[in-house]
């Protein structure tokens, strides 16, 4: 069973600890490096996802977004650095998470009607696809600003009134 809760500080050792492989560095970054740039900032608010009490992954919802992503219209949302610890990927909790974070961000954000949006390495096309599969459209527009290289936008458009 997934629950995702807000990120709670200090942040326990058990989510200081969450990681991705090495090769998925490039596109995701380390958690402590993620939460030290994300924590001062006012408008991201950072979430820990658990499974049987267990944190196995991390994300940012991002309410600025679209101050650093011009393509992004106002008062969408941004979801961020969102990754499954490498221990426990492989087990569906990736899909698992996003669609209950696609179920429940506008009511944990309070912006019925934001779309939601995100950037996916070129390369990776696994997420890509999973992306797609839970509901996001390819907005055919690529950010080139990634460390890693060019990323898809995609955007998961809101199912409720503004």
């Amino acid at each position: 069973m997934i629950e995702i809760k807000p990120l709670v500080t200090p942040v326990t050792e058990e989510v200081a600890n969450l990681s991705v492989s090495s090769e998925q560095v490039q596109y995701v970054g380390i958690i402590t490096d993620i939460l030290s740039e994300s924590l001062p900032k006012q408008g991201e608010s950072q979430w820990v996802i658990y499974s049987n009490d267990i944190a196995v992954g991390f994300f940012i919802l991002d309410l600025a977004y679209s101050q650093t992503m011009d393509t992004c219209p106002i008062g969408s949302v941004g979801l961020r650095a969102f990754f499954i610890d490498r221990r426990y990927q492989g087990l569906g909790l990736a899909k698992a998470a996003i669609e209950t974070i696609l179920t429940n961000y506008e009511n944990w954000l309070n912006c019925n009607g934001a779309d939601l949006y995100l950037t996916v390495n070129c390369r990776n096309q696994s997420a890509y696809k999973l992306y797609q599969k839970l509901g996001f459209e390819d907005t055919s527009e690529l950010y080139l600003g990634g460390e890693a290289g060019p990323q898809h936008i995609m955007c998961f458009k809101s199912k409720k009134p503004a």
